[in-house]
């Protein structure tokens, strides 16, 4: 019987099984040692994650250029998460302003924990197009918060000196506001003196990017009204005017502030009560048109109304009193007088990948 078992077990190619020799030691060694292999792939398949803290700012002017939550969206869409949490260590502040123009800047700065400054920039849109700008920002701000794409340069020789020249060149540059404007203007009277008359205005102004606040002095050129037969008079104002401005793209809204005097004079006819008080009050619209970056022309009009009384009167008789409030209507030539020390204009190229060049 046992010699028929051990012959089966020749002919069947069967191996006899060893006593006390575990079964499956084999195939567990292999797992464990895969898995050994294998760990560096798995744990490097899900990169770090950036978090950030974000303030996103729109200066006066720029009200309708897209809020946070398209820039927070683009960053989203870019990096595959969305890396702003309150709680975050690393704060980035993001300010959209209006530049000379048509221009929108942009400008951002990334904050450690400490508060120090470890990345900024400044972009500009050239087109007044608000949304390609802030596209182009959260391109940056992506390329700023993402580890993989962080990569440590090679150490470089120590820098020579920087020339006085280099140096300005590579100091932050930030706008310059407020910027001095002088303006010429040549304006056409009517309701305020006897007849329609000329006049000029000699302005300046301390300019913001939406608002302004200038100083005018202007005279209205005579006005010659015949009375009483061969009898002339002769009147002329002389005024000069506070003008704070708001200003939205090329419309601007003004209010005025006019104190001078009033001077009338007779031929063959003696009058009284000159010279007299001039004072008014009124609003001022109009528009703006660049030339370049220093020189514009502005074309806009005002409503005058009176607070004092006006009146051209002889001994004997009033000869002319305004029937309504007055106006004019100004062409004036503006000339920036303050240097451009805005950055660079240099805009930022759409994403094209991970590799997009900043």
């Amino acid at each position: 019987m046992s010699t028929m078992s051990a012959a089966s077990s020749r002919n069947t190619g069967a191996r006899a099984a060893t006593p006390g020799r575990p079964r499956g030691r084999g195939p567990a060694w292999l797992v464990a040692a895969a898995a050994v292999l294998l760990a560096p792939w798995s744990a490097g398949a899900a990169p770090p994650r950036a978090a950030v803290q974000l303030e996103y700012r729109r200066a006066p002017g720029t009200e309708r250029c897209p809020d946070e939550g398209l820039l927070r969206e683009e960053m989203a869409r870019q990096l595959g998460y969305d890396p702003v949490e309150p709680e975050a260590a690393l704060q980035a502040k993001a300010l959209v302003f209006r530049g000379p123009g048509r221009e929108v800047h942009a400008a951002m700065e990334l904050h450690d924990a400490e508060g120090s400054i470890t990345w900024s920039r400044h972009l500009v849109a050239y087109n007044d197009d608000c949304r390609e700008l802030v596209m182009n920002m959260a391109l940056s701000l992506r390329v700023a918060l993402d580890p993989s794409l962080n990569v440590q340069p090679a150490p470089a020789p120590l820098p020579e000196p920087a020339r006085p020249a280099e140096a300005a060149a590579s100091a932050p540059v930030q706008p310059a506001w407020p910027r001095i404007s002088v303006g010429l203007a040549g304006v056409v009277v009517f309701g305020n003196l006897p007849d329609t008359t000329a006049g000029t205005a000699l302005h300046v102004a301390l300019r913001y990017p939406s608002f302004s606040l200038g100083l005018e002095g202007n005279v209205h050129w005579p006005s010659t009204a015949q009375v009483d037969g061969d009898k002339l008079v002769s009147t002329w104002i002389a005024a000069a005017n506070a003008i704070p401005c708001s200003q939205i793209r090329r419309l601007f809204a003004c209010a005025f502030v006019s104190i001078g005097v009033v001077k009338s004079s007779g031929i063959h006819i003696e009058l009284v009560n000159t010279p007299s008080l001039w004072l008014a009050t009124g609003p001022r619209v109009g528009v703006e048109m660049p030339l370049s970056d220093r020189i514009s022309v502005q074309l806009y009009g005002d409503l005058v109304l009176r607070l004092t009384e006006l009146r051209i009167e002889s001994l004997s008789k009033v000869l002319w009193t305004p029937r309504a409030p007055g106006g004019l209507v100004g062409l004036r030539v503006d000339v920036n007088l303050s240097p451009r020390r805005d950055a660079p204009a240099r805009r930022v190229p759409p994403a094209r990948g991970t590799g997009a060049p900043h």
